[in-house]
Formats: structure tokens, sequence, C-alpha cells
């Protein structure tokens, strides 16, 4: 009885304070030590957590983006990374040769990897190579008439699939993030860098003095 007498006084001073009794005492600030981030640029309000939504929605898109690019080389009988590779191929073909260097820094992948998987690639008949002839030393990469097949049949699914994922952007929306990812993609690279040499690196230990 007196416990609810309690709770009945508290409702009485919030309603008479023109506060809902179930409203939480507000979260103070959070002070620097506790933000992933201190740029101005990036902070509303003193505060991360547009910056904390922007990082859980790039996730969960890069989550769906790979699901959906690997759901593209399922149907084409091959892996995800391998439909990257190959549908790279056929892009960059159209401004002149392409080699395993050009795909691996259009990707930013290493050459080994796009070596390695251009290689199964071949051996599936979707990818044929010749020496390039100015430079034999260099191997040139097209698309085989097994490929392109393999695109044709492809189209029926990716454009409709295409059009509906990226649906919500305007022309102006889509230019601005075409930039903006291509700018981000090295942004990462200098945050990846950074921070391989801040946790492998040995930090120099302090003395009195």
């Amino acid at each position: 009885m007196a416990l609810a007498n309690s709770k009945g006084k508290r409702r009485a001073r919030a309603k008479k304070n023109g506060a809902s009794p179930k409203d939480k005492t507000p979260v103070k600030g959070k002070t620097s030590a506790h933000l992933t981030v201190t740029r101005p640029e990036l902070l509303i309000d003193g505060d991360d957590d547009g910056f904390r939504k922007l990082v859980h929605d790039s996730l969960a898109f890069a989550a769906r983006l790979v699901a959906v690019r690997d759901g593209y080389g399922s149907v084409m009988g091959i892996t995800g990374p391998q439909y990257t590779i190959l549908i790279s191929v056929a892009h960059l073909s159209k401004a002149g040769n392409v080699s395993v260097s050009s795909v691996a820094e259009h990707l930013h992948l290493s050459g080994s990897f796009v070596t390695n998987e251009i290689g199964k690639l071949i051996r599936l008949g979707l990818v044929e190579k010749t020496q390039d002839k100015s430079d034999r030393r260099r191997v040139l990469l097209t698309v085989s008439d097994k490929g392109w097949e393999k695109f044709r049949e492809l189209a029926a699914i990716q454009s409709p699939v295409n059009d509906v994922h990226f649906g919500c952007l305007s022309r102006q929306d889509f230019t601005a993030l075409r930039r903006i990812m291509s700018e981000l993609v090295d942004c990462t690279d200098q945050a990846l860098m950074l921070l391989r040499y801040m946790t492998t690196e040995p930090r120099p230990s302090r003395t009195n003095r």
C-alpha cells in the first residue's frame, strides 16, 4: 500500500509539472572521450549519433549490396567476386585494352587476387587472354562469347533488380553519390593505413622527467 501511494504521488507531481510519468531523465552530452569522431563537420550539436547512424546504415547497405552481387554470380554459375571481376573486364574494355593491373586498380584489389580469379574465369571459358603485341610480358583480357552469353541471360534479372535497388535516387543524388563514394574509398584506404599503424607499430614509452 505504501509503495502504491508513493507511485501515485510521483504520477501526480509529474502531471502537475507537465511531464509524463514514463519520461526518462535526459542523458547528458557525451564528452570528447566518448565520441567516435571529433571533426566538427561530422558532429551534430556536438554529438556523434548522426555519424553512427551513417556508419551503421552503410554497413547494412554494403551487406545487401554484396548479397545482390553474390546472387548475380550465382545465376552465372560463379562466385560474387568472380562476377565483379568479369563485369569489370567487360566495362573496362569499352575504353581500350584490359589487363590484370587495370582491373585490380579499378576494383581496389590486389593484383595477386585478381590474377587468381582471372585464372578461374579463363578455365571456365568466360575470359580469354592474349599477349600484348607491344609488350609481350603483358596479358590482355577479354570476355569470351560464352561470357557475353551469360551476361545476356542475366540481364533479364539484373536490370529490374538494379532499378529497384537504386530506385530511391534522383539524377542529382546519383551524381553526388558517385563522387562521394569515390572519395570515401580513398579516405577509407588512408584510414586503414592509419589503423594498421596505430595497432601494429610499437608505441613509444613515456618516461618521467
